[in-house]
């Protein structure tokens, strides 16, 4: 095969594998109130026919010791306004009780979607804990870290009004519909607690997709000389 052909083959496979592959964004929050961290990220996960997302939260905050330290909740806006957004499904690595101060807690009683729900506005959508149909409480079954520490005290995981927890990642799985393709995320803000709102970091990225997009580039330069080079 001839260079020429190469490149262009190349070219069109990334761009076929660009066109199949869902569309990614991750962003992080980091921030300290009352000398407790509230660290998580959240990874979004678009069907690339913009039919489907799923949500992975992961509180980072390791280990996870108090309430304000608990991911309850997520706002984000998207480039595209779908016509209906709903939580079809979540998924957490397990479910505790730390209200007997055990350490590790026992195992929680609840099942999907453990008192959470979504509400869209806008363009975007809010996702929380403790939905009753209109609004949040953000409590209880908030995510931690698998590295947590119930203890007595004050701000701890034993509050019983905070029980039972999730021990993420905690995946959240929505249908949408009214969207061709799957949009940009922004604006996306982290819910702590009761909740404490903090602003995330730029996405970053994703890998797969920055070497598929590299390799098109690559090909089409390559292209590009030898047409100049026979002029």
């Amino acid at each position: 095969m001839k260079p020429l052909q190469i490149a262009c083959a190349a070219a069109l496979l990334c761009t076929t594998q660009l066109a199949v592959a869902n569309v990614q964004y991750t962003f992080y929050a980091n921030g300290v109130t009352e000398n407790y961290s509230q660290q998580g990220s959240a990874l979004f996960n678009f069907s690339n026919d913009g039919t489907s997302l799923s949500i992975t939260l992961t509180d980072t905050v390791s280990p996870t010791a108090a309430i304000i330290s608990e991911i309850t909740g997520l706002d984000f806006t998207m480039s595209t306004a779908p016509t209906s957004i709903s939580l079809v499904s979540v998924t957490g690595g397990s479910v505790v009780d730390c209200t007997n101060s055990a350490s590790p807690c026992p195992p929680g009683t609840g099942s999907s979607p453990y008192g959470w729900g979504a509400l869209g506005f806008a363009n975007g959508a809010a996702l929380g804990a403790g939905f009753d149909g209109t609004g949040f409480s953000y409590q209880p079954y908030g995510i931690v870290n698998t590295n947590y520490l119930s203890a007595v005290g004050s701000g701890q995981l034993d509050s019983p009004s905070t029980n039972p927890l999730l021990v993420g990642p905690v995946t959240f799985t929505f249908a949408l519909t009214g969207m061709p393709y799957a949009p940009e995320v922004s604006s996306v803000v982290f819910k702590f607690g009761d909740p404490i709102s903090l602003d995330s970091r730029q996405p970053i990225p994703e890998p797969k997709s920055l070497a598929l997009f590299a390799a098109a580039l690559l090909a089409a330069g390559f292209v590009s000389r030898r047409r100049h080079g026979r002029a």
